[in-house]
């Protein structure tokens, strides 16, 4: 496809509306978090129903952390979804991710447990990561009392959450604990090359997501003295064995692009269950802005049904690398 989706177009258009309302683009890193805040009830108005969204602070790795349960009518026992926002690893909040948990939640009937992780440059690498192995065994203790198993854990999250899910799977492989049963890794960053065809052609931001922007995120995650081509922060350099079934959403109008097309081909070369989606049309942040698209509710209900397949007992790899 060579134009973008006129609606995936026009959400882009009302966000940045939506931000010169709220005063223009924030200049600092704090107060742009805050302006996400604000304006993230305007995308997850009308989402899809469920039962109760409880907001609840946990303690684990000696820190009080905040997540977001989202209970759906009819829910199963059988596993719960680990929700990861995306922002770079350094903005981003749970409210920002509200549209994808409750269509998660209400298309699977899985609870979905969205977590505030932490945030660089204050918590750089590996500290998210850390946050979310602790959050599996939070899960895994106190799952039954919210209603799931919570040793069956899928973790899934978009951009910065995706290249989290990933990681965290990796390090939980790599220490020898408990494992997720899925991975739904949606527009995420697995690599530090920012010279990629679709970093070419979208790094000036013209449809969201720019090089600038995700120059300046690499600085404030990766610590001095650590490489970014560690592993656990550009995955494409890991090893790759050893996971569980895996979702990759590719959107076609983002510098990350390449990215999950390298990613989808290194998975492929595995024996982890890979179902692949490219999204023609469709921009980076797809989830976010499902309101006003439906090609991205589309899109985000390719992985409810992934979610649902893997938690059923089915892992159906579907390799789709053509562009």
């Amino acid at each position: 496809m060579k134009t973008i989706d006129p609606e995936m177009m026009a959400a882009i258009k009302e966000h940045k509306e939506l931000q010169q309302a709220d005063g223009g683009v924030p200049d600092t890193l704090v107060e742009n978090r805050r302006q996400q805040n604000r304006l993230a009830p305007h995308w997850s108005d009308g989402a899809p129903a469920v039962a109760k969204v409880l907001d609840r602070t946990i303690r684990f790795n000696g820190e009080e952390t905040d997540i977001r349960i989202y209970q759906p009518h009819a829910a199963k026992p059988d596993a719960v979804i680990l929700f990861l926002h995306g922002g770079g690893w350094a903005r981003g909040t749970i409210s920002t991710g509200d549209w994808a948990c409750h269509t998660f939640a209400a298309e699977t009937n899985l609870t979905v447990v969205s977590l505030a992780y932490s945030l660089a440059p204050e918590a750089p690498f590996p500290a998210a990561i850390n946050d979310i192995r602790a959050a599996m065994d939070w899960s895994a203790e106190h799952g039954a009392e919210l209603g799931f198993n919570g040793r069956r854990v899928f973790l899934t999250g978009t951009s910065a959450g995706g290249n989290l899910s990933l990681a965290a799977a990796l390090a939980r492989r790599d220490h020898g604990e408990f494992m997720p049963i899925g991975c739904g890794l949606l527009f995420g960053v697995f690599g530090d090359n920012l010279e990629t065809d679709s970093y070419n052609a979208y790094g000036p931001g013209q449809y969201g997501l720019s090089y600038a922007r995700m120059k300046q995120y690499f600085e404030w995650y990766v610590p001095e003295g650590v490489s970014s081509r560690e592993p656990l922060i550009s995955p494409l350099y890991a090893d790759l064995s050893g996971l569980p079934a895996t979702f990759v959403g590719i959107a076609e109008f983002d510098v990350l692009r390449d990215d999950s097309f390298l990613l989808a081909g290194k998975l492929a070369a595995t024996a982890t269950p890979l179902t692949v989606r490219y999204y023609e049309g469709l921009a980076h942040g797809y989830a976010m802005f499902a309101k006003g698209v439906p090609a991205a509710r589309r899109a985000l209900s390719d992985t409810a049904a992934f979610f649902r397949d893997v938690a059923s007992g089915g892992c159906n790899a579907e390799h789709e690398l053509q562009r």
